[in-house]
């Protein structure tokens, strides 16, 4: 039994010890409120060179301050120092204990430099509850000389198997004048004996990885080899010496794949089916891409089901496609796992969730097809004193009547349906809520009125019941 089970088995647990446990994925919380950790007070370590010196003479000692603050401010407990000489010139003799301590504490140490070159020094703190990060401090110890400065390239993506070559060439050092003139030229000098030498050095490779130093063809110059065994990223480091001094470590990263990358696989967007949606469940990988463009398979697979369903594998109708279909069986959760494969590397699954909604009660929709309409309109006539005048007739009208103000109290989908009922007119957009209405013309006699009327009836329905509504147009044309 787990520690959680035992707790629950024991008796309610504390809310501090409920919390915990829910933080940590150790038992189920329902909760609409997320839980709140504060965030832990940040021990940060500080290194500085005593009068700010960044260079001295062989012979001169420097001094290392430290400094340590919890979350800014100085810690109340007894904070412990944790010095080490990070890097030094390849001939130098020095160790971490050649940093001798200053005073009653080690926050301040000092040290004395035995060869010309490049130190390095950092510092680690501890207040018995947490560490720092490293704080780092430099200093040139020279003699005229400056210490090179390595540079190791810029990342790589190789293959196994191919032979990947590293670029150190950018890599400087200040004392070193390359010769540039012709041989009568007396102002192209080298200035000095000093040639700069390279060390390339793993830092990281795969876990199944057989390379190592050894593996580094044309160590010692800029442009190195290796050949990538196995796929995965190796991070190799560049150090260049000058002969007295040398620099500090660079490094470049390799990525190196087989040759093939990997699929992608997208299963589409999850689906929320209300009542009155189809049981057939349409389902869409075609989102799934391979890098390299190379044709892809598919399989689908039922990840977990409602209690109750039936609902298999095998029932996946086409679930070796990339739009495959099932039908559900009973209400609640369905999850659908797709794996794609180029032929050589499979994909990370990718996942879609399908929620069918249960049939609930239904209630009937509330069909509105607006307020009656009245048009009225007056024709061109023209007075004659014997025959008493006559009149054009009132031209054709369009309306619209609006059946948006119909509604379903149960919020399902509503489609629309519109037809004539009695009188003369043509109708447009009879499957939308909102219908355009097309009175032909009207013929009035001088002085008479011609009333004509059209009555329209809506009716609204969800996938279970149906309501209607009429509306009635009249045309008044007055001559």
């Amino acid at each position: 039994m787990t520690s959680a089970a035992s707790a629950r088995a024991s008796g309610p647990l504390p809310t501090l010890a409920l919390a915990a446990l829910c933080l940590f994925g150790l038992t189920h919380c329902e909760t609409d409120e997320p839980i709140e950790t504060p965030d832990p007070p940040v021990l940060t370590a500080q290194v500085a060179i005593e009068g700010g010196v960044q260079e001295l003479q062989l012979g001169d000692s420097v001094v290392f301050v430290g400094t340590a603050l919890l979350d800014g401010e100085a810690p109340e407990e007894a904070v412990s120092w944790f010095w080490r000489l990070d890097s030094k010139p390849l001939d130098s003799v020095l160790v971490d204990q050649d940093l001798e301590g200053v005073g009653d504490s080690l926050s301040s140490v000092a040290l004395l430099p035995d060869v010309q070159g490049l130190y390095g020094v950092t510092l680690q703190v501890g207040d018995g509850v947490r560490l720092s990060d490293l704080a780092h401090a430099v200093i040139q110890v020279g003699g005229g000389n400056t210490c090179p400065t390595s540079d190791a390239g810029a990342d790589l993506v190789s293959q196994t198997g191919v032979p990947t070559v590293l670029d150190g060439s950018n890599t400087t050092d200040p004392d070193i004048v390359e010769e540039t003139g012709d041989d009568d030229d007396d102002s192209a000098v080298v200035d000095g004996p000093q040639e700069l030498t390279f060390q390339w050095h793993f830092s990281l490779v795969p876990g199944d990885s057989g390379v190592d130093d050894g593996d580094i063809f044309y160590q010692g110059t800029d442009h190195p080899t290796f050949i990538p065994d196995v796929a995965g990223t190796y991070i190799l480091q560049l150090r260049a010496s000058d002969g007295l001094c040398t620099s500090l470590p660079d490094y470049v990263t390799v990525q190196v794949t087989n040759g093939n990358l990997p699929p992608v696989a997208e299963a589409g967007d999850s689906k929320l089916l209300t009542p009155c949606s189809p049981t057939e469940v349409q389902l869409d990988g075609t989102s799934s891409f391979d890098p390299e463009g190379q044709a892809i398979d598919y399989a689908w697979s039922i990840t977990s089901v409602p209690n109750g369903s039936q609902v298999i594998d095998a029932l996946v109708e086409g679930r070796f496609t990339a739009t495959p279909s099932f039908n559900w069986d009973v209400p609640g959760l369905y999850t659908v796992e797709l794996r794609v494969h180029d032929g050589q590397q499979g994909s990370e699954p990718s996942y879609v969730a399908v929620q069918a909604v249960p049939s609930l009660p239904n209630e009937e929709p509330v069909a509105f097809a607006g307020e009656d309409i009245v048009v009225e309109a007056s024709a061109s006539c023209i007075a004659d004193p014997y025959t008493g005048g006559s009149c054009n007739p009132c031209g054709s009208r369009s309306i619209v009547v609006d059946g948006s103000g119909a509604f379903d109290p149960d919020g399902d989908q509503l489609n629309y349906q519109w037809d004539l009922q009695s009188g003369d007119a043509t109708l447009l957009g009879e499957n939308s809520d909102q219908l355009e209405v097309t009175l032909p013309e009207v013929p009035v006699s001088f002085g008479g009125t011609t009333t004509v009327s059209v009555e329209v009836a809506l009716t609204v329905f969800d996938c279970r019941s149906a309501a209607d509504d009429t509306v009635t147009i009249t045309f008044i044309c007055e001559g």
